[in-house]
């Protein structure tokens, strides 16, 4: 992926995504009226690219490192997300086509690897399928790599949008975290997507890393707002089971800083964006006016969103399904002319009020009340008054002018947040 990491407010490992996404979206991957549960109208669609030149020692994405050498897996991997569109088509019905698609999102693994003739491809065949212009088109793409001179082509192809994983600016945090790029590549890089003529560019920003300072990340923070970067994803680094990462800190090897420093690391990402105009539209997403990313806002929002491709996640008329993570898993459904999805759930009625809540509360207004009694016929507390009042008292949610949403504490501890309302 071109980033993984830990939302800036959470304290435990990491649910997305940008957000990845995706994996927030499957715990559940944004604004919108909090009483409006799923679109009918309009549709998301996301793309997973499992490919990587190189997997980093703490992503926990379904990936698979495939060094340069993407032309074959690219033109079957397309091929093969096209069949499983044809198979979604069939089961859910022609409908689906009658939706505007008004958000393209393509994640990884490092979907910029992909040839530009296997992207030209599926770009024509879901014009087809799609023939108006889609509003937003976001490419995660990776700096320092040779893949940057295709910027024109991506635009030629309708990308408005490149999401560049930059992480940080200097080689001894980008050596730590097994990153391809240098910092010098880093800037070289992002230089180049602000000049390219993209609608936008987001930056992801890592911190909490092995060795990193306070003054490390300021200096990453000044570089990003002299370039008035529109839009910033910032997390916090997190151990994700099984990682390489997580091994050796279970082993004594990885030293993390301390929870103070990572707080006040927090606290200079959110004070510096804030004065520098930035907007948090969401507890990791930052962005200058008119430059938030459409895409992940349908996945707070709980608006139907496509997803394609190995562990890809889709929210279609109130059902969840989640595709299975191995590539090979996911062909061999697909060879037997079967979706590749390994998880189905209808949502009921306590699912909806769940996922209302805690993908509410990653939006800085939260929850409007009375849109939630407008919707459900009953106010929070009918279902989640230990939850609320628990949280309350720990100083984590906040009730304001009928609405109830995190407090700066709850933003930094938000995983503490979401875990009471999964689940139960």
């Amino acid at each position: 992926m071109a980033g993984a990491g830990q939302e800036i407010g959470a304290a435990n490992p990491k649910h997305n995504g940008d957000e990845n996404k995706e994996k927030t979206f499957h715990r559940a991957h944004r604004i919108g009226a909090v009483d409006r549960l799923t679109s009918t109208d309009d549709l998301g669609l996301y793309l997973h690219a499992p490919f990587c030149a190189h997997i980093c020692p703490y992503c926990d994405f379904a990936v698979e490192a495939v060094g340069r050498g993407t032309p074959k897996l690219a033109d079957a991997w397309v091929s093969n997300l096209l069949q499983e569109l044809d198979l979604v088509l069939a089961e859910v019905g022609p409908a689906l086509l009658e939706r505007s698609l008004v958000t393209l999102y393509l994640g990884g693994g490092t979907p910029s690897l992909l040839p530009i003739d296997a992207l030209e491809r599926l770009f024509r065949q879901l014009h087809m399928h799609w023939p108006q212009p889609i509003g937003e088109v976001t490419l995660e793409v990776n700096p320092g790599l040779g893949e940057l001179d295709h910027l024109a082509e991506w635009r030629a192809l309708g990308v408005t949008r490149v999401s560049l994983g930059v992480q940080s600016f200097h080689d001894i945090l980008l050596k730590r975290l097994g990153r391809g790029h240098s910092g010098a590549a880093a800037e070289a890089g992002l230089r180049k997507c602000l000049s390219a003529g993209f609608e936008s560019v987001s930056v992801d920003l890592i911190f909490g890393v092995p060795d990193q300072t306070l003054a490390m990340l300021n200096q990453d923070l000044n570089l990003m707002l002299e370039l008035a970067v529109p839009h910033i994803s910032a997390y916090a680094l997190t151990l994700e089971v099984g990682t390489p990462f997580t091994i050796a800190h279970a082993k004594g090897k990885l030293k993390l800083p301390a929870e103070d420093d990572l707080i006040a690391m927090h606290d200079l990402v959110e004070d510096r964006l804030h004065e520098a105009g930035y907007e948090q539209y969401e507890i990791s997403s930052f962005s200058l006016t008119g430059h938030r990313s459409r895409h992940n806002q349908r996945y707070w929002a709980r608006q139907d969103v496509l997803g394609l491709g190995p562990s890809a996640s889709s929210l279609l008329n109130a059902e969840r399904t989640t595709n299975f993570r191995a590539r090979q898993a996911w062909e061999a459904a697909l060879h037997s002319k079967q979706r590749p999805v390994e998880e189905r759930e209808r949502l009921g009625a306590m699912d909806l009020r769940r996922e209302t809540l805690y993908l509410g509360f990653r939006r800085p207004e939260g929850i409007d009340l009375r849109a939630y009694e407008a919707r459900f016929g009953e106010a929070v507390e009918s279902c989640f008054e230990t939850e609320v009042n628990e949280l309350k008292a720990l100083g984590l949610l906040q009730q304001v002018d009928r609405h109830l949403s995190l407090t700066r504490r709850g933003v930094r501890f938000a995983d503490e947040v979401f875990l009471r309302f999964v689940g139960r």
